[in-house]
């Protein structure tokens, strides 16, 4: 599934802000080559249906809510949050075929996701240390990347890109965790501060020498990063690590909608909190220096896997646990491919748990 816009993965998709769909309203989203509605009832719950009114498909966005049903605009055909049609005003009875395929609607981060089925295999992806902590959730700007969305992701798993894009020059090695039967890939990279410089050996020693991030996929939909992992300041005390959630959705051949959320630890204390915000917006302004340098290669890239190096271990890791993924039933059609988009996806390596590199041997 790597790099296939015809077959979308199993798993959390991001649709947009909470505070856009109220009580009693309807709101229609299109990603992974579908189209759906989003309603909320008067009791406040989410409920999400396909688009397309089974009578003769008129867009279920314009619609009205109706108690916790969603009427179509076009002949008020009614339908609850099953997908199954409840009222034909014109007296008839209600066809076995009128029914809708309805989806997993959850809110997290102050945020809609959508699961492409009607029951989701767990809940929306959060960081697991922080699972029954109270946290912040901060929204970053939503931006688009011109490339697949797994081709994106490979961004945080490149070595090589902090040295030769960032100018960051760490040494850092890889290690990679698999759970929930291959729906999550955890990688990790960790290595000695640089000491070239005296402004190095200054944060050296004040970060206690090393450092290490992760980047946590969970069925390659939702990326959870935490960074300054590792250090200690000044040798002695531990640093909380900083987090980002990346939610990856797929709009349109050659359109990905990347939303960032900034999550901290809300501490007990006045001035815990306050140091929580202000890494928040510290961690906020170093992000948006580095992904507008990392948007001149995902904006314009053609991706190739031909001639990978040992280097690339992570990239080839990444391959093969994205093409061992479940498939949903979303994707978008190969006729979509044409007029100038993207052309249809290669056979990628990926497929097995190594990858060949340019000298055709085997990287893990």
């Amino acid at each position: 599934m790597f790099n296939r816009w015809d077959v979308a993965p199993l798993g959390w998709y991001l649709l947009g802000p909470s505070r856009d769909i109220a009580r009693g309203s309807v709101r229609a989203y299109a990603l992974c080559g579908q189209r759906v509605v989003v309603f909320r009832g008067e009791d406040g719950t989410l409920r999400a249906l396909d688009a397309y009114c089974p009578h003769m498909g008129t867009d279920l966005g314009h619609g009205k809510v109706v108690g916790n049903e969603l009427r179509c605009f076009f002949h008020h055909w009614r339908f609850d949050g099953s997908g199954r049609c409840t009222d034909i005003p014109c007296g008839e009875r209600v066809p076995a075929r009128a029914r809708l395929q309805a989806y997993d609607v959850r809110e997290r981060y102050g945020f809609v996701w959508i699961w492409p089925d009607a029951v989701a295999d767990g809940p929306v992806p959060a960081f697991p240390e922080l699972e029954d902590s109270e946290v912040y959730a901060v929204a970053g700007r939503t931006y688009e990347r011109g490339c697949h969305p797994t081709v994106s992701m490979i961004n945080g798993l490149d070595a090589q890109h902090l040295r030769t894009v960032h100018k960051l020059n760490i040494v850092m090695e890889l290690s990679v965790v698999e759970e929930s039967a291959g729906r999550i890939a955890e990688f990790r990279m960790a290595g000695p501060q640089p000491s070239e410089t005296p402004l190095q050996r200054l944060v050296a020693r004040m970060t206690g020498g090393r450092y290490a991030y992760s980047m946590r996929y969970v069925d390659a939909t939702v990326g959870l990063l935490r960074t300054l992992e590792d250090v200690t300041w000044f040798g002695r005390w531990p640093a909380e690590p900083t987090r980002m959630i990346f939610a990856y959705t797929p709009l349109a051949p050659g359109r990905t909608q990347v939303q960032p959320i900034y999550i901290a630890r809300k501490p007990p204390s006045l001035l815990g909190r306050i140091a929580a915000r202000a890494r928040l917006l510290a961690m906020a302004a170093g992000f948006y220096w580095l992904r507008d340098e990392d948007g001149r290669v995902y904006d314009n890239i053609r991706f190739q896997p031909n001639a990978l190096l040992s280097i690339d271990a992570g990239v080839a890791r990444f391959l093969a646990y994205v093409n061992r993924l479940r498939p949903s039933r979303w994707g978008m059609a190969p006729d979509s491919w044409g007029g100038g988009g993207p052309p249809p996806p290669q056979r990628l390596p990926g497929a097995s748990a190594a990858s060949p590199n340019a000298d055709g041997e085997r990287t893990p």
